[in-house]
């Protein structure tokens, strides 16, 4: 691969991130046209239609898809060695872009972002929340979080924060004129606010586990959402349990407009970094992964 096929790649890569072409264009600092021509020549030249174009949005074709996820890791790895031959240093590391569901945000972004950046003026950092498990090497990441039970089995995985809390609550009104479930069984007889998943549309089944016995219950309810403030908000208002972070829901607790219950049936669970398996790891992960445990230390008691 010559230097300009290299840019041809890229400029595709950038294109299929971006969904548009005049994003793509600004991103790159290049004209609108050169992009269009460099993408419609790809194109002539294999032969297939990679990109599907309207006058409002920009989507990968079938074959864009899978050409996308071949190059990919093959692009990545030439800028690594482009980078490398170039004396790339620590002082000059680029942007770390990571890919991690909104409730990373306030437990693993948010302690570390100022005194990281602080620490590593020349490396930017761009953080996209997004709760669906994304392909994290065909969308041009550098690393992903994730809760345990949805990490990729080719991924490096890496643990930050391993010992949350989840708690399954309702409102005091809720359970004003109903029993208190003792069993994770009691809750089918309940009004359950339930998370959806946004990628497969699945609703999440609720973990629990107690002296050996492990079980994963679906619930139901009038309410499902993928969105963590309105699981806590659905459950205020007393649409029935939900089965959310404790942090979040302690403030509450306290106050005594939520109520706990099967506290002792609960496991803890974590939040990993995953990125894919190859070799030399960009310097700018390297340092943020290096950072990020320090200052996590691995665990949460909240």
């Amino acid at each position: 691969m010559n230097h300009a096929d290299f840019q041809a790649l890229s400029v595709f890569a950038r294109v299929a991130q971006e969904q548009s072409f005049s994003a793509a264009a600004r991103a790159l600092g290049i004209p609108v046209t050169s992009v269009s021509y460099t993408v419609r020549k790809i194109e002539e030249r294999l032969g297939a239609r990679l990109l599907n174009r309207t006058t409002r949005s920009v989507s990968l074709t079938e074959a864009g898809a899978k050409f996308l996820t071949r190059i990919a890791p093959l692009l990545q790895e030439l800028e690594l060695a482009m980078h490398d031959v170039a004396g790339a240093s620590s002082r000059s590391m680029g942007t770390l872009r990571l890919n991690v569901p909104h409730s990373a945000i306030p437990r693993v972004i948010q302690p570390v972002l100022k005194d990281f950046l602080t620490a590593y003026p020349d490396i930017n950092i761009d953080v996209i929340a997004d709760n669906s498990l994304v392909d994290i090497v065909g969308r041009g990441f550098d690393a992903g979080i994730r809760y345990d039970n949805v990490l990729e089995e080719d991924m490096v995985v890496v643990p930050l924060v391993t010992q949350m809390r989840f708690c399954v609550v309702a409102s005091a009104g809720y359970l004003q004129d109903r029993p208190r479930p003792r069993h994770p069984r009691d809750l089918l007889a309940h009004e359950c606010v339930n998370y959806r998943s946004a990628d497969n549309g699945a609703l999440y089944r609720w973990e629990f586990e107690k002296a050996g016995e492990k079980l994963r219950m679906a619930v139901t309810g009038r309410v499902a959402t993928n969105d963590n403030t309105l699981l806590l908000q659905a459950a205020l208002d007393g649409f029935g349990f939900t089965y959310i972070q404790h942090r979040v829901a302690e403030p509450h607790i306290q106050a005594g407009r939520l109520v706990s219950v099967l506290d002792n049936w609960i496991p803890r669970t974590g939040l990993y970094l995953y990125y894919y398996n190859r070799t030399g790891m960009p310097k700018k992960l390297r340092v943020f992964i290096d950072f990020a445990k320090a200052a996590l230390d691995g665990n949460d008691n909240g």
